[in-house]
């Protein structure tokens, strides 16, 4: 049963790393537990290129919580994400053979403070912290979104004293209530939850029917209220191995505890990436949103593709998803003054803010106010001063700076706002 659910999942083949891309394979999060096993182990995919710190994306993919490797597939996972300035880890937890539940929420978090704790040195950004999984992998994404702050699902494994929270999740059909799963089943069939040899018996150390006490610990729900960081999260509703009722019965606990989640449903699709986001589907999953203890309910608005994903990421991760640059100078012999607004157009806030840009020619930034502005080469990046590093959406911030120039002293063909490039408007 193992292997079919394995196959299933689809484990995605191994890309080579881009050139744009470094990998530091097999850290160790915490010590081998037990020695030579490696569930504690992360692959850091780092981008060579774009603004730092980086956001970070952590995946792990799923397997019934059989293998010691959930960290294969980031490779994957880097290789889109990387061009887009975006760090990615791979990450291992121990499988339910090694240890069971809560093990593996234990070891997801201990990843996540030792990221946190070594974010300088990896130049990665603390304060924007994604996860993503797919299958039992998307289980530990829901599992790490909602249980922040939680001192139960926390343990004492690796790295302590600093905090586990993530900002955002992303999960790709997860099981969340065990119990249920049997009685959702499609009428074709499904596996037998109930087993006592079923992964989510085994996960849990017990026959499931026959612990539920120690199951709601292990469901996701039990942890949703209204502080919680949004969720995207998708299901297909022909899924043979995960049923598509176990992201119905989260989505109605979202919204009931007034939270932030989108829910897509896929029509035909089993258990499995390539089916999930299918272009055959595009246009036909219904999209259900709840904000505020409002809900939307749309079909096919949201189609299941990375840049759409992406898009959810920086709003959740408040890095922008779209603006608009005003550019002006005051010239004089030999120098000028420049003035950079940036306005948020998109429907998410911005918080803590870059702007990056290349000089067509010798200009070179002395002095500036309202942001710290370096220059390496021609290349500048403008950082906000703290007390305008918030822009809401629709609303604006400015900074000036000073530079010298000679000859034409030309406008800079492209503005980078969190490496999204703005539209530039005139003066």
């Amino acid at each position: 049963m193992a292997m079919t659910v394995l196959a299933a999942v689809g484990v995605t083949t191994a890309y080579a790393p881009p050139a744009h891309a470094a990998v530091i394979a097999d850290i160790a999060y915490a010590p081998a537990q037990p020695a030579g096993s490696r569930g504690h182990l992360l692959d850091l995919h780092l981008p060579t290129t774009g603004i730092t710190p980086r956001p970070l994306i952590i995946w792990h993919s799923g397997s019934a919580w059989t293998s010691e490797d959930g960290k294969v597939g980031a490779d994957a996972i880097a290789a889109i994400f990387n061009p887009l300035g975006f760090a990615v880890a791979g990450v291992s937890v121990r499988p339910s053979s090694q240890a069971i539940f809560p093990a593996q929420v234990h070891d997801i978090k201990a990843a996540i403070r030792w990221l946190r704790a070594n974010a300088a040195t990896y130049q990665l950004d603390p304060n924007r912290f994604a996860i993503m999984g797919d299958s039992s992998g998307g289980w530990l994404t829901e599992m790490a979104t909602f249980s922040g702050g939680v001192a139960a699902m926390e343990g004492t494994v690796g790295t302590t004293g600093v905090s586990s929270a993530v900002q955002v999740g992303l999960a790709f059909y997860s099981p969340t209530d065990f119990l249920q799963m049997n009685a959702q089943n499609l009428p074709t069939g499904g596996l037998d939850h109930n087993s006592p040899a079923s992964p989510e018996s085994l996960l849990v150390g017990c026959p499931i029917q026959t612990c539920p006490a120690t199951v709601a610990q292990a469901n996701p729900m039990t942890y949703v209220d209204a502080n919680d960081p949004p969720l995207l999260f998708l299901h297909g509703q022909a899924d043979f191995l995960v049923p598509h009722g176990q992201s119905v019965l989260l989505y109605n606990r979202i919204k009931a505890q007034c939270g932030d989640a989108t829910f897509v449903s896929v029509p035909a699709a089993d258990h499995m990436m390539p089916q999930i986001m299918a272009p055959a589907q595009y246009g036909l999953q219904t999209v259900r949103t709840t904000t505020d203890c409002g809900e939307t309910v749309s079909t096919g608005t949201l189609n299941p593709t990375w840049p759409n994903f992406t898009t959810f990421l920086r709003s959740g991760l408040k890095m922008g998803n779209s603006c608009e640059v005003t550019y002006s100078t005051g010239t004089w012999s030999g120098a000028f003054n420049g003035s950079v607004t940036i306005k948020n157009t998109g429907a998410t806030p911005v918080d803590d803010w870059t702007l990056t840009w290349t000089w067509p020619g010798n200009q070179q930034v002395t002095s500036a106010w309202n942001a710290g502005v370096t220059q390496a080469g021609t290349q500048v990046t403008a950082r906000d001063a703290g007390h305008n590093s918030y822009i809401g959406p629709g609303s604006s911030q400015s900074f000036g700076f000073s530079a010298t120039a000679t000859g034409s002293n030309g406008i800079p063909a492209q503005f980078k706002l969190n490496n999204i490039v703005c539209t530039r408007v005139p003066a």
